[in-house]
């Protein structure tokens, strides 16, 4: 899939306002500043039924998952309203699904040109047993995946001396 970053008419960040999603929002911002285009920052609520095997489905306490999705929602307009004071023009959304599935889903939704998203670059058998959501998005996305890993303790090129 090539990659031409003058056609690029929206990135979208996923997020779930973790560190590692928090080093995606920064490339992308980087990137929104760079090469003009709109973000769209994109949170996926879990859905209960795909998380807790029935009946626990359907007794999960509805207010606890409604608070969970409004803390959720508040977290998100904080996170696009820092992309707009960072000078980006930016909206945010949000769904209820399956993590990587929802992403790709509404990636060609919105016919995003390039989706970015952090990865805290699980190994060994927590990958295993846990699988990468941002592994899962490069295998079906409708465009061009950019992985960021979250901070490491490297020391950045420009302070070598």
């Amino acid at each position: 899939m090539d990659m031409d970053f003058d056609k690029l008419n929206r990135i979208l960040v996923a997020t779930d306002f973790s560190e590692a999603s928090q080093a995606g929002l920064r490339a992308a911002i980087r990137l929104a500043k760079t090469f003009p285009t709109p973000i769209e920052v994109f949170h996926v609520d879990i859905d209960p039924s795909l998380v807790l095997p029935p009946p626990a489905d359907l007794l999960s306490t509805p207010l606890v998952f409604e608070r969970v999705v409004a803390g959720a929602a508040e977290q998100l307009e904080q996170v696009v309203d820092e992309v707009r004071r960072a000078g980006v023009e930016c909206t945010g959304a949000s769904e209820l699904g399956r993590t990587h599935t929802t992403i790709v889903e509404h990636a060609r939704r919105i016919g995003a040109g390039l989706i970015v998203m952090g990865t805290a670059g699980r190994h060994g058998l927590s990958h295993a047993l846990l699988g990468s959501v941002a592994e899962k998005v490069v295998q079906h996305a409708p465009c061009p995946v950019l992985v960021v890993p979250a901070a490491t303790t490297a020391t950045p090129a420009s302070s070598k001396p």
